[in-house]
């Protein structure tokens, strides 16, 4: 008797959990349903972009941890007076680049989407590969297996909002003054070798150019300069890629003009760029800006 008691409370136990994830998952579902590997980045960032006015912004950086350590919409501001923010996260992979820039456009009509190429070659991992069926089944079922780090933006909610606030004023650039000097020297070794983009991952990338057309925006590649990244094989791949889909590219790493100096410009010895090296990729990026595209200076307005 004692043991169908317990047996009792285990089947409630364990039926009443499952009721709870069901009626849970409902509100993780994703509205969307767009794949998302990061569901906690994609969300916070989609915010930042909520938060700015609408149709406020000319320029979106998209991209890994070179984006927002590279691209300084501030400065592209005070110099240039163009408006833009970096939607670059940590090792964000393409398929949450395209779920940020697909909420970005719903309030958003940049004239231009600039990818940091880096993160096509991070490797992309849907749950197609995960051998766990099991957790392919519950993923399918119940979101909020799929999402779990939006646990994580709940509790956010419940913490000062100076964080983001903070995050926002600087349009998505994290400022870093350190210095730590890449000495290793010539890293661009010219071959006609190439590492193509993985297909999965051209498939998103193609999804990304198709929106900006139909969003009437501008695709631009831009692999900014890093020497543990990028490499001549990574810079082939990419300008094929480019070339036959008809999208503009620029490799910064090959571009003397910028002159970055490898002594005083990187944060950690060649990964990422300081402030003092994002300035001068900055700079290239608002020359580049005011030659091939009809930009706004928003100073001009300010000054009004």
């Amino acid at each position: 008797m004692k043991l169908n008691r317990n047996l009792l409370k285990c089947i409630g136990f364990i039926t009443g959990l499952a009721l709870l994830l069901i009626f849970i998952s409902y509100f993780f579902r994703r509205e969307d349903d767009i794949y998302v590997y990061d569901s906690l980045s994609v969300n916070v960032k989609t915010a930042d972009i909520k938060a700015e006015p609408d149709n406020s912004l000319e320029v979106l950086f998209f991209g890994d941890s070179e984006s927002y350590a590279s691209f300084y919409p501030k400065y592209l501001l005070s110099e240039y007076g163009y408006s833009s923010f970096v939607c670059g996260t940590a090792a964000q992979k393409v398929c949450d680049s395209y779920a940020i820039l697909r909420n970005a456009f719903e309030t958003q009509s940049p004239k231009v989407v600039v990818m940091e190429t880096n993160c096509l070659y991070r490797e992309l991992k849907s749950k197609k590969d995960n051998p766990d069926q099991v957790m392919n089944y519950l993923v399918d079922k119940l979101p909020v297996f799929a999402y779990h780090s939006d646990w994580k933006m709940a509790a956010r909610k419940l913490l000062p909002k100076s964080r983001d606030v903070n995050r926002r004023k600087r349009k998505g650039f994290i400022v870093r003054k350190n210095v730590i000097p890449y000495k290793d020297g010539k890293y661009m070794h010219k071959t006609n070798e190439q590492l193509d983009i993985d297909a999965e991952i051209a498939s998103y990338l193609e999804q990304i150019s198709t929106l900006c057309k139909e969003q009437d925006a501008e695709l631009l590649l831009v692999s900014t300069p890093s020497p543990k990244n990028w490499t001549y094989k990574k810079h082939n791949g990419t300008k094929a890629w480019a070339d036959s889909h008809n999208v503009a590219y620029i490799d910064l790493n090959l571009d003397e003009n910028i002159d970055i100096d490898w002594r005083t410009d990187t944060k950690d010895g060649g990964d990422h760029l300081n402030i003092s090296g994002a300035k001068k990729v900055t700079a290239f990026m608002g020359e580049y800006f005011r030659t091939h595209y009809t930009m706004t200076d928003h100073r001009s307005k300010t000054d009004q």
